[in-house]
């Protein structure tokens, strides 16, 4: 059984993107080291992701595999547009919790990659086992937060923290 591991990077103040869906206030930061995120990213052996994110970074880095670190990782694209599957990638309007279940029953991790509407309704089920935080040191005063409201709260544990050159990194694990 995997784990399902949030693995991303917000501003000091929350916003994952700008409203317009741009992350360049994180691709250009310099002095993120080249290896940044290979250990556990190696480890995904499927990834939840909105389409916004699933286009994004399709186009940002069209020959490349969405994970580096895990090419051979499947990718499930939550959508309501109709779209062909590839052999890397779902497309699909499954309810991101029935979907997080059934990945966690297989073996390997699965990467949540995006925002509030994947990210939260995982949180409010207690599916997210750890919390990969990076901290970019810009405040964007607006955007797209990574964190939505919750019904009831949510507790972790912090792991560790350290620096990834001008990221900080937070690692929680949930508590039990």
């Amino acid at each position: 059984m995997g784990k399902i591991q949030f693995y991303g990077a917000t501003s000091l103040d929350g916003y994952l993107a700008t409203s317009d869906d741009n992350i360049d206030w994180l691709t250009t930061l310099a002095n993120i080291p080249a290896d940044t995120g290979q250990a556990v990213l190696s480890q995904m052996t499927s990834a939840i992701m909105g389409r916004v994110t699933f286009d994004y970074v399709a186009k940002l880095a069209p020959d490349m595999p969405f994970n580096p670190a895990n090419p051979a990782m499947h990718s499930y694209v939550l959508t309501r547009q109709s779209r062909p599957n590839t052999p890397t990638a779902t497309f699909t309007a499954e309810d991101v919790v029935a979907l997080a279940q059934r990945l966690q029953q297989e073996s390997g991790n699965v990467w949540v990659v995006g925002g509030q509407n994947v990210l939260t309704p995982l949180l409010a089920a207690n599916l997210i086992d750890d919390l990969y935080l990076q901290i970019a040191p810009i405040m964007l005063g607006n955007g797209k937060r990574l964190f939505g409201n919750l019904a009831a709260p949510r507790q972790f544990e912090l792991v560790t923290a350290h620096t990834i050159g001008p990221l900080a990194e937070l690692i929680y694990h949930k508590m039990a």
